[in-house]
């Protein structure tokens, strides 16, 4: 179940307490953290695979980089519709995707990291009175918290009595 919640890519998720989400969005970090490694070592396996040649590994490397940049589809990707499909060279393919995946684990885990010490650094969300926490997930990292049954405090109180002379 907690995986489930863990692969929430956006929504709401609320907890009762400042301490369930911190634990929360710390399983999050290590779930996302396990992911980036194991993709990792995937990349890893399919670089160092016999098949691959220096030569495809120096090609796979500027397709990708050519593919960030925007300017230029790699080779061996057509689209049929509106999906890309390789079918002229799969493990490159592959090993294009895989590294995809690996940066964006890369990036889930930099703005989780952010968004945690930023939820732990925040004083004001611990006052008594409050109810439950709903942290907002937009692509799996938390983008907002929004903080139920805090009591309302006055910032400023004016008293004054007036006579009439």
């Amino acid at each position: 179940m907690l995986r489930d919640n863990l692969e929430l890519n956006s929504g709401l998720v609320k907890f009762p307490s400042k301490e369930s989400a911190i634990a929360y969005m710390e399983a999050m970090l290590q779930y996302y953290k396990t992911r980036q490694e194991e993709y990792g070592h995937q990349l890893g396996e399919q670089l160092r695979s016999p098949q691959g040649s220096s030569q495809g590994k120096e090609k796979q490397e500027k397709d990708s980089k050519k593919e960030k940049g925007g300017q230029q589809a790699p080779k061996g990707w057509f689209k049929v519709g509106s999906l890309p499909v390789n079918s002229s060279d799969p493990k490159g393919a592959l090993a294009q995707v895989t590294l995809r995946i690996v940066d964006d684990y890369k990036s889930r885990v930099e703005k989780l990291s952010d968004a945690l010490k930023s939820f732990q650094e925040v004083d004001t969300l611990s006052q008594q009175g409050t109810k439950s926490y709903t942290l907002f997930v937009y692509k799996g990292v938390p983008e907002g918290v929004i903080v139920e049954g805090m009591e309302k405090r006055e910032v400023f109180a004016f008293a004054a009595n007036f006579r009439a002379v």
